[in-house]
């Protein structure tokens, strides 16, 4: 009878010691950075990034194993920045529009990629609007859609939005290059060797505990 007592005592304790050391396992300053007081009211990890960025490109394919981790309450977004060095403001922002306007249709993640490709794959630039138009065409947007939808009210309050939150972390001190990762508008991630998160694995368990925190 102890033996059995003891045995249900034990499978009752191991879930919340196991969830006492992930706990204890995460600290400020090395697996994570506080960028702001203020905290999103839903759950949410955002990327900002540039369809630039070597490293942004790169890192489309952790991503695409990331999301699907990810607890179902918790949104990933992604935000582009406009203050990559060489590139005219007018181009970036032109490319956060673009990315505005994907967001709004089902086939988002395949523009995504397919912008990325145009520049880091066939190694192409993005002169103009007509540029981008061209690769929301091959992925099966119609073109009088794409003219409506790039200029439309709702895609430029996205792209707005996007300049203001870079501008706010900027200020913070939480975002000076990309990719960087923010969870809650509150928390930034340290990736990396040094923090030992740098798989899509080790990404999700660090969100899912800032996340709650």
């Amino acid at each position: 009878m102890k033996t059995i007592i003891k045995a249900a005592l034990v499978s009752l304790f191991l879930p919340l010691m196991a969830n006492a050391a992930g706990l204890a396992q995460y600290k400020e300053g090395v697996h994570y950075e506080v960028v702001s007081d203020r905290a999103s009211i839903k759950p949410e990890v955002k990327e900002f990034f540039s369809f630039y960025c070597p490293a942004c490109n790169n890192f489309e394919g952790l991503l695409a194993d990331l999301k699907p981790m990810l607890d179902k309450n918790i949104k990933f977004k992604k935000s582009h920045v406009d203050f990559m060095g060489g590139r005219t403001k007018e181009n970036q922002q032109m490319l956060s529009q673009a990315l505005a306007a994907a967001s709004t249709l089902p086939q988002k993640d395949k523009i995504v990629g397919a912008l990325f490709n145009h520049y880091h794959g066939k190694r192409n630039k993005f002169n103009s609007v007509a540029d981008i138009k061209d690769i929301f065409v091959v992925q099966g947007v119609d073109g009088a859609k794409f003219d409506k939808l790039y200029k439309s009210f709702s895609v430029r309050t996205m792209t707005s939005k996007m300049k203001k939150d870079q501008d706010y972390f900027k200020n913070k001190g939480g975002l000076n290059s990309v990719p960087t990762f923010i969870v809650n508008g509150k928390y930034k991630l340290l990736l990396g060797k040094k923090s030992g998160v740098s798989s899509a694995e080790t990404m999700n368990d660090l969100i899912s505990y800032l996340a709650k925190k």
